[in-house]
Parts: structure tokens; C-alpha cells; sequence
């Protein structure tokens, strides 16, 4: 049999995964090349093993490296093109299963360390583009890190390394000494730690730390980290435990884009700063501050806040609600500064914890005079007390997206004899469900909204026993009643049956007025794949009601 036949033949078992379809496809089309002549006997000749060395080591650098070498079988010419192969993708983890038993377990990573050996020594000092390496390692390191230092003496461009140890691990300070290096990605676990010495990673583009520390507690190495990457783009850091809570920085002013999500629970950061002015991505998921003495974010476009309260600070501030103490200020953390500094975004995403920071740890909120599109996450645990200042400081608005329509049960709805804010009844005598309504008492938030577009996921999500269908086809009603500048309504609602789309279709139009005569309703349900729609029109008060079905 010819190799190219015996090669396809082997790839066929792997023709499920993409890369490998782009592998055959690469290795059909290279007939089209110019320098393959263009009068062949495809019956007589092998095309694949007449192409350089070179070109089918780059072929083989889209599978991965386990499969690049299974074709070494193939024939004599295969057996060492391997060592052209300028991806690779080396993982142990995968012979970590208990099922497979103790024994069975050190022969495989016996094996896979002198696959890898073989491998290195193979391909010699030949150049790199990238490196996937997955280990779970003893308390000896030498021989990953020998494997490192040789992949950097090979100056690889896309570094890619997870490292899970029982015991300390800490990165070979080579790495953050590459010439060649554009992207970096390290995980781990909490034993993977960053000693920062020196800095000089001229190319790097994007780095991404996920599960690591650093062994420096002050902050400064991780701040000597980021200010040193000159040509630095994306910085990712993910599940990460700070080892330092007095301050950190992040200053970098090539920086584009920036995802900061730390695992802290309950440990507040003395201070927190930006300094990346170019900046127009911004993803932070952390506990709230005590300040933020700087935030440069000048060219901010896009941001998706996460920032939170402690367990104990949500605690102390919805216990003085529920006494009928009111919404009191925390002094020991205020997050008005680091949402001055965003303040000039086209785009936000405030989480269901933003929006509690908002009410008790943040003394005024911003006006955001770019902002055209926010995303509220909603939560039957917190209220609305901060939403109707948030919007009124939102006069360009034009989309309105809730996540959810659930909101806090601070009203005191099994307290019949408490009265929220002197306009509310928490609960009438007699009434099958609770009447509280968030909103009233505060009209003009809605009733000034410059908001087109209002769009409300998982519609008709029910979490637990105060979430209540009616509240929300209430708070819809009274959404599109108030607002007068609303063009669409688009609800996805969270049901599996076809007869409840009718049932709220139906609830439209009992309406007697809306507040815009240019009002589209949408009801969507992916599960049935059906839309209903609901029109307004001028030539009467009322909405008119026009139902169509197709798939969504």
C-alpha cells in the first residue's frame, strides 16, 4: 500500500476532530502548488511523501503531537518527520485516572517522560511556534523545567504550561526572560507560584495566569510583572487567591483589554488601581475596595463588573433594612471612585452583587453620558434600591437588558403592619400573593427613560417560593405603561409550555395605555421555537394585538 493511502487510512480514525478534517484538507489541496509539476501519474506516484520534509512537518503541526506520531508507522521516510513538527501538545494528566491503578499509572508516565525526551532530542535546536504542556509533577521539577528551558532556548512564540504539584512549584525565572515569546499562558494550582525577579518579555501580546500566586505578599511583584510586559495587550488572571490584600496596581499603557476575576471571599484590598488609559475591554469580578485612589481608563468601552460585598458586609447592611434602619453607607469601603473611572463606557454588565455595592458602598453614583447598552443581573436577594439613580444618570441610553426579573424581599412582605416607604403596602389583608412593587413612589426613572430597546431573559424563572409570575408580567406592564420612548419589547421567556405564551399574550392586552405608540412586544420561547408578537398602534390607546408563529 502507498504512504498516501496508509496515511489516510490512519487519519481516518481522527477525522471527527477539526483540526484533523484541515489536515486532510491541507495535504488534498497541496496538488495545486506550483512547484508540484502539473502532469503527474497519481497512479504511480506517492504525493504526500514526495512534498519536502518541512512542509509535511507543518502539516503534521495540526494534529496533536500524540497523533503526529503514530505516523511514524507509516514507512521508513516517515519515522523521524516528527522532528519538523513545530507544535506541540504534551500531556501526562491524562494517565492520572484511579481506575487505571498504581502500577499501570507509573509505566504511562514513565513513558510519556522518555516520549518527550526522544522527542526533544529529535528535533534538536529547531525553531518553535508553539507549547501545550500539561504535567502533574513530585516534589522533583528538574526534568519539566529542563523541558522548559529548552523550548525557550528554541524560542517558542506560544507558550502554554499547566503545572499541578503537591508541592511548592515555582516558575523558572527564564520564562519571564523570553526574547521570543507573544503569548503566555500559566496554570496551576496554589502551589504554582510566580517569584518575580526579572522582567524583559519584548514581544509578548497576551498573558493569561489562571490558579497561580505570587511569592512576593506585597503586590509589587505582580505590578513589576504587568509594567514590564512593554508590548502587552490582554491580561487575563482567573481564580487567583492575592496573596498581598494592602494594594495592587495594574499599570500598562499599551494594555487593550483586561479580565481580573479573584477567588477572594471575605478579605477586603486596601486600595486598587488602574492605570491603563489605552484600555477598552475591562472584565473585574472582585471584592469591593476600601478605595481606588486611581483609575485611568480613558479609552473604556466595554466593561463587565462583578465587584461584590464580603458575606458579612451583605449581611450587616440587609439587617439594618430588615429592622426598618434603612440603607446605611458602609465608611470602611466606597466604590464611587472606580465607577467615576468607568464612567465613559458604551457598554456595561453589572452583576446582581454590583448592584447591591451600588446601594450601600457607593456615596453618588456617576452620570455615564456614553453609555447606550447595560445589562443588570437581577437576584431574589437584592433589591432595587440603587436602580432608579443608576438609570437617571444614564441619559443616552438605548438598551435595557435584565437578567431575570427577580428582586429583594427587603419590602418586609410577611410584615403586615410595616409600611416601605410610607407609599407601599407590603401586604394586604386577604391578597393571595405579595403587592409590593419596587418601582412605585419613584415614577420619574421610567417615566423620563430615553430606553428603545427593553429585553428581559430567562423571563418567568421561578428560583423559590417569593418569585412570583404575576410580579413580573406586572413589572412588565407597568415598563411598558411608563416608558415613553420604548420601540421593542423582547422577552425570552424560560418555558417549555406553548399554552403559556398565549397566557401572556393575553395579559398585553388588558393594558389600557402605553406610554409609545411605537411599542412591538416579543415573546420568545427557544424550548416550543415559537415568537409572539404584540403591536401597538396610534389609532387607538390600547395595544393592538397581532400574533405570528415561526421558528426562532
Amino acid at each position: 500500500m502507498r504512504t498516501s493511502s496508509l496515511l489516510r487510512l490512519v487519519l481516518s480514525n481522527y477525522l471527527h476532530k477539526p483540526h484533523h478534517v484541515v489536515f486532510i484538507q491541507v495535504a488534498n489541496s497541496l496538488t495545486c502548488l506550483q512547484w508540484i509539476p502539473k502532469k503527474i501519474d497519481t497512479g504511480s506516484k506517492d504525493l504526500i511523501s514526495s512534498l519536502p520534509d518541512a512542509l509535511i512537518g507543518h502539516i503534521l503541526s495540526f494534529l496533536s503531537t500524540k497523533d503526529a506520531a503514530l505516523t511514524s508507522v507509516l514507512s521508513k521516510r516517515w519515522r523521524n518527520l516528527i522532528a519538523f513538527v513545530t507544535n506541540l501538545d504534551l500531556d501526562n494528566t491524562i494517565y492520572d485516572r484511579p481506575k487505571m491503578g498504581r502500577k499501570r499509572r507509573l509505566h504511562l508516565r514513565k513513558s510519556f517522560r522518555l516520549f518527550v525526551e526522544r522527542l526533544m532530542s529529535l528535533q534538536g535546536n529547531a525553531p518553535l511556534n508553539k507549547v501545550s504542556l500539561r504535567c502533574r509533577i513530585g516534589s522533583d521539577p528538574s526534568r519539566v523545567n529542563g523541558w522548559l528551558l529548552k523550548v525557550l532556548e528554541r524560542g517558542v512564540v506560544d507558550l502554554d504550561l499547566f503545572i499541578s504539584s503537591a508541592d511548592k512549584y515555582p516558575l523558572p525565572p527564564q520564562v519571564l526572560m523570553s526574547k521570543t515569546l507573544v503569548r503566555l499562558k500559566v496554570a496551576g494550582t496554589d502551589q504554582f507560584v510566580i517569584d518575580v525577579r526579572d522582567v524583559s518579555l519584548p514581544e509578548l501580546k497576551t498573558l493569561h495566569m489562571n490558579d497561580v500566586s505570587f511569592a512576593d505578599e506585597s503586590g509589587a511583584a505582580f505590578a513589576k510583572l504587568v509594567s514590564g510586559c512593554h508590548a502587552l495587550e490582554e491580561l487575563v488572571i482567573v481564580k487567583m487567591y492575592w496573596d498581598f490584600r494592602g494594594s495592587c496596581s495594574v499599570s500598562n499603557s499599551n494594555l487593550k483589554r483586561l479580565t481580573i476575576c479573584t477567588e477572594n471571599i471575605d478579605e477586603t484590598s486596601e486600595s486598587v488601581s488602574f492605570d491603563t488609559p489605552n484600555l477598552v475591554y475591562l472584565e473585574f469580578t472582585d471584592i469591593v475596595a476600601a478605595k481606588y485612589p486611581k483609575v485611568n481608563l480613558d479609552s473604556l468601552v466595554e466593561a463587565s463588573v462583578g465587584i461584590r460585598m464580603t458575606p458579612n458586609q451583605v449581611f450587616r447592611g440587609r439587617d439594618l433594612v430588615n429592622r426598618h434602619y434603612g440603607y446605611k453607607l458602609r465608611k470602611d469601603v466606597n466604590a464611587t471612585d472606580f465607577l467615576v473611572g468607568i464612567s465613559n463606557v458604551k457598554i456595561l454588565y453589572l452583576s446582581s452583587q454590583a448592584l447591591e455595592v451600588l446601594t450601600f458602598c457607593c456615596k453618588e453614583i456617576p452620570v455615564f453620558n456614553n453609555l447606550i447598552h447595560l445589562t443588570i443581573e437581577t437576584d431574589q436577594d437584592v433589591d432595587w434600591e440603587s436602580l432608579p439613580n443608576l438609570l437617571k444618570n444614564c441619559p443616552n441610553i438605548e438598551t435595557l437588558v435584565f437578567e431575570g426579573l427577580h428582586y429583594g424581599d427587603t419590602n418586609q412582605c410577611e410584615d403586615d403592619g410595616y409600611r416601605f416607604k410610607d407609599t407601599n403596602e407590603c401586604f394586604v389583608t386577604g391578597a393571595d400573593r405579595c403587592v409590593c412593587k419596587p418601582w412605585l413612589g419613584t415614577p420619574s426613572w421610567l417615566s423620563s427613560s430615553p430606553v428603545k430597546k427593553l429585553k428581559v431573559l430567562k423571563f418567568g424563572e421561578i428560583t423559590n417560593r417569593k418569585d412570583d409570575m404575576d410580579k413580573q408580567t406586572d413589572l412588565i406592564n407597568y415598563f411598558v405603561e411608563t416608558m415613553p420612548n420604548l420601540e421593542e419589547v423582547v422577552l425570552y421567556y424560560d418555558t417549555p409550555f406553548d399554552s403559556d405564551l398565549e397566557i401572556v399574550s393575553n395579559e398585553f392586552q388588558q393594558l389600557e395605555k402605553v406610554a409609545s405608540t411605537k411599542c412591538k412586544i416579543q415573546v420568545i420561547s427557544d424550548n416550543i421555537s415559537i415568537s409572539t408578537t404584540v403591536y401597538s398602534t396610534q389609532a387607538t390607546s390600547r395595544l393592538a394585538f397581532f400574533k405570528n408563529r415561526f421558528p426562532v
